[in-house]
């Protein structure tokens, strides 16, 4: 039985010990690499990784030790693998604007830079992009040469964003999405084709956050691009926003890049007293209680929500976790959280916030009449 499984696991080519081969990466440096590549007239590929990087280190074991994998690398590539802490690493950071890990740049054999991705995947995925990449005139090498050329066509400049977020270039998306802004009519940036430079998603911190062009101008024009996009995917995104604005500042978060200063929240509450926003009233609480993170102030937070958050919508009634985490290190008498608990087994049907309301509630030592 033993010899048919293993007969079996030789013909399908599965054999534990079948995988003996891995991508030869030289220890030249990048440099070196693109004098070896003009001689052989070979592409150059980099893996830009650090020490500590454990999706680097997972396609180091299951992906660039794939006989295929190597074999094809092998005959294709001068391979570099260039830890991005040491030697070259720091500068090539800056020069091909790596901002994430493990990142994968191809050269020509010129030494020009011709496709580049990000991020740990499976032996396949992996050499379904190189196969794309290896392409000369891959969507990612042409996009680039049009915008270079000034080429400022719509539809390739939102593929280009996107392309630039997804490769964790952030500066250069950030400033091509504000110079596509610019280049679009008061109707175009309404159109939902353009909605991901307003709306919600892992890029939106750095393009429609509180205080931002594309945000202030959301806000500004709220009843047009309802109109265009749909109240809840509007309204999700704007109480996303104010939200995430106080649960930053109860965590410390946003005050990691500048100081509290308490006239640039009573610019966000002017900015939401001018719209058209329906619901006003919760946005500039959700602001009041980040002032109150700003100073400090437990009891001016936890007064706000005592008599406010019942009325928050289900996901905003969240910044009550970031209250406590917040007490947790300022104020151990949680204020108002007595008070809060009964608010929000009213209203919640979050059964982990209600409970969570409900054991921190019984580590209040203050009652009611001590607060005021």
């Amino acid at each position: 039985m033993k010899r048919i499984i293993l007969g079996v696991m030789l013909l399908l080519g599965t054999s534990t010990y079948g995988q003996n081969r891995a991508i030869d990466f030289k220890t030249a440096s990048l440099k070196e690499a693109f004098n070896i590549t003009k001689e052989q007239h070979r592409m150059i590929f980099v893996d830009c990784y650090t020490v500590w990087c454990g999706p680097c280190k997972g396609m180091d074991q299951q992906v660039f030790t794939v006989d295929s994998v190597a074999d094809f690398f092998n005959s294709h590539f001068i391979s570099v693998k260039m830890d991005m802490e040491k030697g070259e690493g720091p500068a090539a950071i800056k020069t091909y604007e790596v901002g994430a890990f493990p990142t994968y740049l191809l050269f020509d054999e010129n030494g020009k830079q011709i496709y580049k991705f990000v991020g740990g995947m499976s032996a396949t995925e992996f050499m379904a992009k190189i196969r794309v990449g290896i392409n000369p005139k891959n969507e990612i090498a042409t996009r680039e040469a049009r915008y270079a050329a000034g080429d400022r066509d719509h539809a390739m400049l939102r593929e280009l964003i996107k392309q630039k977020f997804k490769q964790k270039e952030a500066a250069a998306g950030t400033a091509i999405a504000a110079e596509y802004f610019k280049l679009m009519t008061p109707q175009e940036r309404l159109r939902p084709e353009n909605w991901f430079l307003f709306g919600e998603s892992y890029d939106a911190r750095y393009m429609s956050d509180i205080g931002s062009l594309n945000f202030n101008y959301l806000l500004a024009n709220y009843r047009e691009f309802v109109a265009a996009n749909g109240k809840e995917l509007v309204d999700d995104k704007i109480n996303a926003v104010f939200k995430g604005l106080a649960s930053n500042c109860l965590a410390g978060y946003y005050f990691k890049n500048h100081p509290y200063r308490k006239e640039e929240f009573e610019g966000y509450k002017t900015l939401v007293s001018k719209s058209r926003y329906p619901d006003k009233v919760q946005l500039l609480i959700l602001t009041d209680i980040a002032i109150a993170a700003g100073e400090q102030n437990a009891k001016a937070a936890g007064k706000l929500l005592a008599d406010y958050v019942g009325k928050f919508t289900e996901k905003n009634k969240k910044v009550v976790f970031d209250y406590t985490n917040f007490c947790a290190t300022k104020d151990r008498s949680y204020p108002y959280m007595k008070e809060i608990s009964i608010e929000v087994a009213k209203t919640s049907t979050n059964p982990f916030l209600i409970k969570h309301c409900a054991d921190y509630a019984s580590r209040s030592t203050q009652t009611s009449s001590q607060h005021e």
